[in-house]
């Protein structure tokens, strides 16, 4: 039989026969977030005509045993899923038996595929799988309580698996190997990306295409370094949490509500009402006069707004750090003479004598965040009083450490969180008027001073000294 794709509801899957899960398969470690992930998932799209329960690869073995040709159906990807759905179909039958809150069809339903599950006996021996299989159908159980027929029987019926049958086993490796790795991982923007694609409004449809078209210009650098450098850092310091490396174990940090699904808790009322203040403003016929345009108020730690906001989000955000430094920093060549003193910090972030050196980037990486922060909340109001507070405590670790590590930027922002002061200011001299968290002694700045002290750019060495920017 040759290779072929095949969609299948759930009660089709189901009803597949001789499934086996191969001895080589990983032991089943789907934790509570992927479970829960996938109840939500039922009851969220319980409405749609048809949602993709995911992907399942089968190699079609086929054996003779005892003078029969027999095919089995071995899982070579996607035995996590179809595990747990496994779980889910017990964890159902065993709700809905005998309880006349459940309708006679559903019950049948449910029964007829307990059924089938029992005639495929799959024995799970690893002591990881069968802890994770004990814990998730209790998981499972007090997750479905509030399922109803029609949840149940859309779930059955109208969600789908997309099934892989390749006949060579070799061709079965292959075709998981490029659907899992490629050469090479999706990014985690990727991930959202396709997460925040889903969670679309309804009423936002017509503007998919456009909004992925204009992601698409974005070279995938600039948008991996916008969450890993800036998005993730500040939403992490600003919460006091360790910041170092973004990854995909971190997306959920930009995952939030999706408004058209969301209840009505009173959290969700005030970005409800911007969410369609803002698109009653620009749709008014009165634009098409005036021809303004109210952008969303965004906050880099606000909760997201799954969907469309989350594209948007992304754009407002990209580039930001460029637009301030197009403000405050000289073209190169400029004289320091020909600065402001608030430009002369910031060619000493960018263009200090040892900018070359990686200790010097994690500064200028620090110097930026905090400043974003700071603009993405007060504007520019005293700004160039906060660049110098935000210059002094980035470089308080230059005069600390000799060999600086981005691990000590992250231990060093915990400990002395300016950001935090940022978050709980309400007015801008709140932030200015907090005293520096910490400061260089008087004689590291007078060893710094020292002719052949090759460490720190010496008209930092001088600033601090002569605005003494020093403890005693």
């Amino acid at each position: 039989m040759n290779n072929r794709a095949e969609i299948y509801s759930i009660q089709e899957f189901i009803s597949l026969k001789k499934i086996r899960i191969p001895e080589y398969q990983r032991p089943y470690k789907w934790n509570s977030k992927n479970v829960v992930q996938l109840i939500d998932d039922i009851h969220s799209f319980r409405k749609k005509s048809h949602y993709r329960f995911g992907t399942i690869v089968i190699h079609e073995n086929s054996l003779i045993e005892d003078d029969v040709h027999t095919t089995y159906h071995d899982i070579v990807d996607g035995q996590q899923r179809y595990t747990t759905l496994r779980l889910l179909i017990y964890a159902l039958c065993q709700q809905t038996k005998d309880n006349s809150r459940y309708q006679g069809n559903t019950r049948n339903l449910l029964q007829d595929l307990k059924i089938k599950l029992d005639a495929i006996a799959i024995e799970y021996t690893n002591k990881t799988s069968i802890q994770t299989i004990n814990e998730n159908y209790q998981l499972i159980k007090r997750s479905i309580q509030n399922f109803d027929d029609e949840t149940i029987t859309n779930f059955v019926l109208k969600f789908q698996v997309v099934v892989f049958f390749i006949t060579d086993e070799t061709e079965a490796f292959q075709f998981f190997d490029s659907q899992n790795s490629r050469g090479k991982d999706l990014y985690p923007h990727d991930l959202l990306k396709a997460y925040h694609l889903r969670e679309f409004d309804s009423s936002d449809r017509d503007a998919q295409t456009r909004i992925v078209d204009h992601w698409e210009k974005y070279t995938s650098s600039k948008l991996a370094a916008l969450f890993s450098d800036y998005l993730f850092r500040i939403k992490g310091w600003s919460n006091s949490r360790s910041s170092r490396y973004f990854g995909k174990q971190h997306i959920d940090l930009f995952k939030g509500i999706s408004i058209d699904k969301i209840e009505s808790f009173p959290y969700v009322k005030a970005m409800q009402i911007a969410h369609h203040l803002v698109d009653n403003y620009n749709e008014n016929v009165e634009r098409k006069i005036d021809r303004q345009y109210m952008s969303f108020p965004f906050q880099i730690d606000q909760l997201m707004i799954n969907g469309r906001r989350f594209f948007e989000y992304i754009d407002y955000y990209l580039g930001i750090n460029e637009r301030f430094k197009e403000k405050f920093l000289k073209p190169i060549g400029s004289l320091d003479s020909d600065c402001t003193s608030t430009e002369l910090l910031v060619k000493y972030v960018y263009r200090n004598q040892y900018s070359y050196r990686e200790g010097e980037s994690y500064l200028k990486d620090l110097f930026e965040c905090v400043t974003i922060y700071y603009i993405d909340k007060f504007g520019e109001n005293e700004l160039q009083e906060f660049i110098e507070k935000a210059f002094v405590w980035c470089y308080y670790l230059r005069f600390e450490y000799q060999r600086l590590g981005f691990d000590s930027v992250d231990n060093y922002v915990i400990k002395n969180n300016l950001f935090l002061i940022i978050k709980n200011a309400i007015q801008p001299k709140e932030v200015i008027k907090a005293p520096v968290l910490q400061l260089p002694g008087y004689q590291q700045i007078e060893d710094f001073s020292k002719e052949g002290s090759r460490r720190i750019d010496q008209r930092i060495v001088t600033f601090f000294k002569s605005n003494n920017y020093y403890a005693n």
